[in-house]
Order: structure tokens, then C-alpha cells, then sequence
């Protein structure tokens, strides 16, 4: 039997949409691991799937918020569970994601050792169902895995933000505190996307304190479109509001000006200079996602990329131990 892994600490947030295909899959996953920890669902599903969770073998705390209609009542969910959740450190979990608890207990430890930091990171790949087995089929997942910058692990600000454009905080474990501090921001603002929580999420993370990075698999992230996501028209969850990157930036960065610049200012962020900002994003975000849906060799990412391998050296190495096309059996993967 595997040896038991409590994580004391930790509450992990389940955030819930209908699939119940997916709950399900979710609920066997924990149950089959040796684990010890909080989890809290929050429920946004047309239909609650209470009876779903009542078969998880752990403490928990099921919460049923209402139909999530569109992302603004998704992000004031958010928040709803956060403020629910007890322990000093919080994980977001979706259902569709198969999680790693030995990896998490590792970055626990960190965080309860380390007070300056306010987030760990680690590995994320896609995967696919075959049968009882799963299918790797992306060695990493998104811009931030795929450009290999790990090491955030700066003193100033400045430079974690500089030379981690692509940052993504979604899959981190992060201190409760700031986490709660940034979701009152964003729901106070009244954003309606994902996007524009999710930058702000970022940024604050960054601005948090130093952030640390583990090259060890943290989860697996389950690739595809969901069916509620084909019923509204889209391929994916961040596209039912604005349909590319630049078309949100147009929005942002005019109709929440005002939101940007009280941020800026308060947290004393590129001198609190709107513009600054703005023109800096949009050269290293925008115009990079934008050259790069033109063209993946483009000059701006070659050199970025360069730039950056060379600068982190050994900390920028390629995963060996998941390759994209393996099968492997569920349970291997948490050894």
C-alpha cells in the first residue's frame, strides 16, 4: 500500500460545471490515492452533483452556489469558495485534472519553510482517456510550459515579471491570504471574463512575493472540448467572450483603465504607470501571440526564447519522465 500523504495545510478548491463524466472520473482518482487533506467543492452545475461527491472518501465541505449562467457568476463562485476553504494554502482543481498529491505536500512544505515566497509551481501535461489508461499527448501545457521558464525565483518584482511573461498561475498552490486579497479586487471590479481575473491573478501573484518552481509532474490536465463549451458555439471556455487575445487587450486596457491604474498605483507596479504597462504587454504578450499565430519561427520568440535558455541554463531542461504519445496505466503516474 502507498504510504500515506497528509497535507495538512492545504484546502483544494474543486470548481465544478456540470460533465459529471468528469466528477466522477475525479472522485475515483482521489479515492484510489492515500491521501489525507481538505477539499472543498464548489458547485456551479445546472444540476448538483452532490451525490457525486458524497462518494469521496475525505473531509470535505460541498457547497452548491447555483447554475454558473456565464463567466461573471463563475468568477464570483470563485471567490465564494475561497472564502470557504480553511487551511493556510489553497489549490485550484477542475474536475477534468488528475492531481499529484506527493508533488503538492512537497510544495506545502516549501511554502510553511519558505514565508517569503507566495506560490509553487510545477509540471502540467494534457492527457486523454483510453479506457482505464491515459494518453500524453502535449509534453506541457501552454505558453508557459512550453518556453521553459521555471526559475521565478527573484527578490524584485521587476525582474520575476520580466523574464516570466508567460506566466501562469492557475496551477500553483498559493497562501490563502493573497489569494483571498486578490478575488475581493476582481470581484469588486465586476469583470465579466476570465481573462482579465486571470491577468490580474498573475500579476498580484508575481507582485505576492517570490514564486518557486518545481520540475516534477503536478497534474494532469485532461485536453478537449467539453460538451457545454460545443453548445454555446465555442471551442473553449475563454473564447465565449472575446475571440482572441488582442480583441480582449482592446477591451481591457480601455474599459478597465481605471481598474489598471488604481492597481498600478496601490501596488507600487511599474511605477505605477499606466502606460508603461500597457506598451510593455502589449510588445511582450500581444505581439508575440500575435507573430506567433503567424508564424511559430518568428524573430521576436526565437530571441526571446534564446535569450532566456541561456539565462536559466540547467534550470531549463526538458521532462524526461512523460513523453507526448506514451500510454501509461492512471496509477504509475503517482508512484
Amino acid at each position: 500500500m502507498k504510504k500515506l500523504i497528509e497535507i495538512k495545510y492545504t484546502s483544494f478548491l474543486i470548481l465544478i460545471k456540470d460533465e459529471e463524466f468528469f466528477s466522477k472520473k475525479l472522485v475515483s482518482h482521489i479515492n484510489k490515492q492515500n491521501v489525507k487533506a481538505e477539499f472543498i467543492i464548489a458547485d456551479g452545475s445546472k444540476k448538483k452533483q452532490k451525490k457525486i461527491f458524497d462518494r469521496l472518501n475525505q473531509k470535505k465541505k460541498y457547497f452548491y452556489f447555483g447554475e454558473d449562467k456565464n463567466q461573471k457568476e463563475f468568477l464570483i463562485k470563485i471567490l465564494r469558495g475561497i472564502n470557504k476553504c480553511t487551511k493556510k494554502f489553497i489549490f485550484f482543481c477542475d474536475q477534468d485534472d488528475l492531481l499529484n498529491f506527493r508533488v503538492i505536500k512537497e510544495k506545502e512544505d516549501f511554502l510553511i519553510k519558505n514565508k517569503d515566497y507566495s506560490a509553487v509551481g510545477g509540471n502540467v501535461y494534457s492527457f486523454v482517456y483510453i479506457e482505464n489508461k491515459i494518453k500524453i499527448i502535449k509534453d506541457r501545457y501552454g505558453f508557459y510550459y512550453r518556453y521553459g521558464v521555471y526559475n521565478l525565483d527573484f527578490k524584485y518584482f521587476f525582474f520575476r515579471y520580466l523574464l516570466n511573461i508567460g506566466f501562469r498561475s492557475a496551477h500553483y498552490l498559493h497562501r490563502r491570504k493573497n489569494l483571498k486579497r486578490i478575488w475581493v479586487i476582481i470581484n469588486k471590479s465586476k469583470l465579466e471574463d476570465m481573462r482579465s481575473a486571470s491577468l490580474i491573478q498573475n500579476l498580484l501573484t508575481l507582485n505576492s512575493g517570490r514564486i518557486k518552481y518545481f520540475d516534477k509532474l503536478s497534474l494532469l490536465r485532461w485536453s478537449g472540448t467539453k460538451k457545454r463549451e460545443l453548445k454555446k458555439g465555442s471551442s473553449h471556455f475563454l473564447y465565449q467572450v472575446f475571440k482572441n487575445r488582442y480583441e480582449w487587450f482592446e477591451y481591457f486596457f480601455s474599459k478597465k483603465k481605471n481598474l489598471i491604474q488604481d492597481i498600478l498605483k496601490r501596488e507600487k507596479i511599474f511605477f505605477g504607470n499606466f502606460y508603461f504597462y500597457k506598451y510593455f504587454f502589449f510588445f511582450f504578450d500581444i505581439s508575440g501571440w500575435a507573430l506567433n499565430r503567424i508564424n511559430k519561427y518568428n524573430f521576436l520568440f526565437r530571441v526571446y526564447k534564446k535569450i532566456i535558455l541561456k539565462f536559466y541554463n540547467n534550470e531549463a531542461k526538458i521532462v524526461k519522465e512523460l513523453k507526448s504519445g506514451h500510454i501509461v496505466a492512471k496509477e504509475k503516474i503517482y508512484l
